[in-house]
């Protein structure tokens, strides 16, 4: 099996969002749902679904339907790879429809960093992700594979996380990988050039 890498969204900077999602068998247990702004993962598996980044806001139902499309069982997990609005538009909503094992709404996870930015940001509380780490990494096991989050300070912002599914060998990377323009750096939310270097190295640590 062949890692395979999802990154930023197909889409020139400033370039509204498809008025459509599109689903993608990535492999494995991955989905990718792209139009929503930002990509959006998808794991499926036996214990539920698991959703990296939400998309925008104007998108947030027609995310939530395709991701039913795919799975009907209960949304447990959501992880922000990054603070910025067009991937973290649909957290109240998807959170609020799925459910975790105690019957809360699904729990979003991101670095420390990431609620800080969405707080000064003035975004509702409902929309902050309140399972945070602030180690250079962190793991959990869910739908019978080990999933893997690393921290990228201070790249495309001080909050940045690749999430790594092990078993399906997909790499997610935000908005620091990118195909289609040079690198967006957000010097506003303390990102940078060195930063942002790291983290191509550390894709290539990844996959090599």
């Amino acid at each position: 099996m062949f890692l395979a890498l999802v990154g930023a969204a197909l889409l020139l900077q400033g370039q509204a969002p498809s008025d459509e999602i599109k689903t993608f068998h990535v492999q494995g247990n991955v989905y990718m749902l792209v139009g929503a702004g930002g990509n959006i993962a998808v794991q499926t598996g036996d214990e539920g679904v698991l959703v990296v980044d939400t998309g925008v806001a104007t998108m947030r139902d027609k995310v939530l339907a395709a991701i039913r499309q795919l799975s009907t069982k209960p949304i447990r997990w959501m992880i922000n790879t990054h603070a910025h609005p067009d991937h973290t538009g649909g957290n109240e909503t998807i959170s609020q429809a799925g459910m975790t094992v105690n019957g809360n709404p699904a729990a979003i996870i991101a670095h420390e960093n990431v609620p800080t930015r969405m707080t000064e940001a003035s975004r509702p509380i409902t929309e902050v992700p309140l399972n945070t780490f602030f180690e250079e990494t962190r793991d959990f096991y869910f739908n019978g594979e080990a999933i893997f989050l690393y921290h990228i300070p201070r790249a495309h912002t001080d909050g940045d996380v690749f999430v790594y599914f092990r078993g399906s060998d997909v790499l997610v990377a935000g908005d620091i990988f990118v195909t289609t323009t040079y690198p967006v750096i957000d010097a506003k939310y303390d990102g940078g050039v060195a930063g942002f270097v790291d983290g191509l190295n550390k894709i290539l640590d990844i996959t090599v």
